[in-house]
């Protein structure tokens, strides 16, 4: 089975962390074989698990987060009507239409414009738009008098349709302001275009065809929402990407409804379609017997038989970087699915929760005894990680140190992209570290010193690294990883990063040096 690095099965849904089926699809052919069963405990959007099923293999796909069930049920599903998807797409649309129309047609000196996307300032005034002019996309300004006149309508406007009114938890890390709701996220116009468009779906649609047509529409919510920024070295109207967090600019760009759903449908369709031919052709070649489960387990309490898994591939949390069922309200909110906050592994700033970074350490590493105890003897167990902190990582790296697995391979993980946060801090972590465990059924035998003596055996150790070539910061990084995971050490309060920090300097070109 071919593998495209950009197979559209895996962007139905704008789920984030997805790795790349290239970068990780490999480790199924090397750890496992045909009718082994493989875990996920922390499946996210469920790329690895499609993979290892599409290779006859058995999968357990499992996440806390109801909004990742849902997309899993939407990929592993084989029994939706393409046709049926497109006509029945057809029959809500001309419905829409007529609706959005009254919502974003604008006369200007006696001519109408249908807006794609609308330029608003902070306090929701209409200042340009785009527009289809032929086959190029146009700028108008908006008159002063015109915008006002639509606020007003607007403000005036009672939705009807439904739409949820969750509350969103009050997190300054994430812009995420008090007494919030996923109601404020969204103009008044998009908010009523989303509950109208809710309410066709509802009405026309059932079953894994209504699935589809929802998993479009949770993927299009961020895209129409007050969360698109304007990137405005490159003009006034075009567009950033939502990445994280709840902030909206002093400008922002709303988008139409109708025009982006479109979209988004398309792309779930050709998602679909993908996933569907390429099961179809290995039913040619070869056939396929594996079985597939959704699950929703507390990763700290899977509900899986002892030494019953003979492969466990995750991509666990990361710490703070995501806080994801928090930032999960705008798709789960309007499916009506209830997160477990309470067992989420997480750090979050929010007053509202207790989730530190002490709690987060003792969390992954009961996730992590879990997998310990479903894990056959010697068999393997394969992680990626990244983050920008050193304590989050430390977490992680002693939580397999102390359920005793033993590094077998090491690789960095490259991805596709990378968010802003990233590409813009020279010192930042570049990708994820690639680490693959053998469960050693002995007891284990760790290695501890106290911090003082840890910091200077990782400061003499940087100044090795660098006095032997490797200056940049995720050859650095990811040396003093795999050292300390094959040497067993157990990391005590020390924040490896901030030792690379502190006692070293940071030149031209992003390569470090000893002070």
């Amino acid at each position: 089975m071919s593998i495209e690095r950009t197979a559209p099965r895996y962007f139905m849904h704008k789920y984030w962390g997805k790795k790349p089926a290239t970068g990780i699809s490999h480790l199924v052919d090397r750890y496992t074989k045909p009718g082994d069963t493989i875990i996920d405990p922390f499946s996210g959007y469920g790329v690895f698990c499609c993979e290892a099923f599409l290779k006859n293999r058995n999968v357990i796909v499992n996440d806390l987060n109801p909004i990742a069930n849902f997309i899993a049920h939407n990929l592993f599903s084989k029994d939706v009507n393409i046709s049926n998807v497109k006509k029945l797409w057809q029959k809500i649309k001309k419905e829409l239409s007529s609706y959005v129309e009254q919502w974003y047609q604008i006369t200007i000196d006696g001519r109408n414009y249908l807006p794609i996307s609308v330029l608003r300032s902070k306090e929701g005034l209409p200042i340009q738009f785009t527009y289809k002019n032929g086959k190029k996309t146009s700028i108008k300004d908006i008159p002063e008098d015109l915008a006002k006149d639509f606020c007003t309508y607007e403000n005036n406007y009672v939705i009807e349709d439904w739409y949820p009114k969750v509350s969103i938890i009050e997190n300054s890390r994430i812009s995420a302001r008090p007494n919030m709701t996923v109601g404020n996220l969204f103009t008044k116009r998009t908010l009523a275009c989303h509950a109208r468009l809710m309410s066709l779906i509802e009405k026309y649609a059932n079953g894994s065809t209504k699935d589809l047509f929802l998993i479009a529409f949770t993927a299009n919510l961020a895209n129409c929402s007050k969360l698109v920024p304007p990137i405005k070295s490159r003009g006034s109207l075009a567009q950033g990407a939502w990445m994280t967090g709840f902030y909206i600019g002093e400008t922002y760009i709303e988008n139409n409804v109708l025009h982006y759903y479109e979209n988004r449908i398309k792309k779930a369709i050709k998602g679909k379609e993908d996933y569907l031919n390429t099961l179809s052709k290995d039913l040619l070649t070869r056939q396929v017997q594996s079985t597939y489960r959704i699950t929703n387990f507390d990763a700290k309490d899977l509900q899986i038989p002892d030494n019953s898994i003979d492969y466990v591939f995750t991509d666990p949390p990361y710490g703070d970087s995501v806080p994801y069922f928090e930032q999960s309200v705008i798709w789960n909110s309007w499916l009506k699915l209830e997160p477990d906050y309470h067992n989420e592994i997480v750090i979050s700033d929010s007053n509202q929760r207790q989730k530190d970074i002490e709690t987060f350490e003792n969390d992954i590493n009961s996730a992590f005894s879990e997998i310990r105890r479903i894990l056959k003897d010697n068999k393997h167990f394969s992680l990626t990680f990244h983050s920008l902190s050193g304590l989050e990582w430390k977490a992680v790296s002693n939580a397999c140190v102390f359920n005793n697995f033993n590094v077998v391979d090491f690789e960095w993980l490259e991805q596709k992209t990378y968010p802003p946060r990233q590409l813009n801090r020279v010192k930042s972590i570049k990708g994820d570290v690639l680490v693959t465990f053998r469960k050693n059924p002995d007891p284990v035998r760790l290695h501890v010193c106290d911090d003082q003596q840890f910091t200077n055996i990782v400061s003499d150790f940087i100044t090795e690294n660098i006095q032997n070539g490797i200056t940049d910061t995720n050859g650095i990084m990811m040396a003093i990883m795999e050292w300390i995971l094959r040497n067993m050490i157990i990391v005590g309060n020390v924040d490896v990063f901030m030792i690379l920090n502190k006692q070293f300097q940071l030149g031209e070109g992003g390569r470090w040096s000893i002070k």
